[in-house]
């Protein structure tokens, strides 16, 4: 399994709403939200995240985090690959994230 963590965060004076997330390297990429229903631990994907303004989300273990599906090769510790948000209203922000073992 590979997963992405890290922080997002709007740094907008408006609220955004991210509805997908995307890569060159990985075929699928999705948020996920882990959660505790009836004691136990379920990872629920998640179709939108609102953003207030300033607002930040970290994405942890145990938390929200993003799952890095498909990959188009091999994925070293070290190397960095660029992952894509597309919000509701059609904009785009791209970010690197780069690769370690945990």
């Amino acid at each position: 399994m590979t997963a992405g963590f890290g922080v997002l965060r709007n740094s907008q004076p408006k609220p955004v709403v991210i509805t997908a997330f995307s890569s060159p390297s990985f075929g699928d990429v999705s948020l996920h939200r882990t959660e505790l229903v009836d004691g136990l631990s379920k990872m629920r994907e998640v179709p939108a995240l609102k953003l207030a303004a300033g607002e930040s989300i970290v994405l942890e273990p145990g938390g929200y985090h993003l799952m890095l599906m498909m990959p188009s090769g091999e994925i070293q510790p070290g190397s960095v690959v660029a992952i894509e948000m597309t919000a509701a209203d059609g904009s785009s922000y791209r970010f690197d994230v780069p690769i370690e073992r945990r």
